[in-house]
């Protein structure tokens, strides 16, 4: 199979779009030390799990295909999906060329890490979800409101007001 219309890259070949029944899905990826693709973005869609094995075997084709190499496969071991990309990893392991498996808590830990290393530099401003953060202490307030959590779980919300006050800071 090389005809793969229904798969396409992103800007900058981040992130990876699959249509399938007249609807797109996104999965986010990069390159770092090979492409990278987060497979828990496929978790909260309406997909069942027959329609996730076919899209996750057909972009790991499209990518040995577009790419000539084979990606490095990335979920967390706490989402809801965690035990079908284990089956499949494990039986595509000759065409992938690694498994990262992390935790929420550990994404939010790099993440907040990687957040507050920018920020004390001075020259860096986020804007997530509607909230300008330009200092460690803008951060930590909104925190609770921009960290990754749990499948079931929520943020805490972003009401009017975080936002109203975010432009006019």
């Amino acid at each position: 199979m090389d005809n793969f219309s229904n798969i396409r890259f992103g800007s900058r070949r981040e992130g990876i779009f699959y249509k399938l029944n007249k609807k797109e899905y996104e999965l986010w990826s990069t390159y770092v030390n090979g492409i990278r693709i987060n497979i828990d973005d496929l978790t909260e869609t309406d997909l069942n799990e027959n329609q996730k094995t076919k899209i996750f075997t057909e972009i790991i084709q499209f990518i040995k295909i577009k790419d000539n190499e084979k990606p490095i496969i990335c979920y967390n071991s706490d989402g809801k999906d965690a035990k079908l990309w284990q089956k499949l990893t494990a039986i595509f392991s000759s065409e992938i060329k690694n498994v990262e498996i992390s935790t929420v808590e550990e994404n939010n830990i790099n993440l907040y890490k990687m957040m507050s290393e920018d920020l004390k530099t001075g020259l860096a401003e986020i804007n997530i979800r509607g909230l300008k953060i330009k200092t460690v202490k803008d951060l930590d307030k909104h925190w609770n409101k921009i960290k990754f959590v749990k499948v079931g779980e929520s943020n805490e919300t972003v009401s009017f007001w975080d936002k109203l006050k975010a432009k006019l800071n």
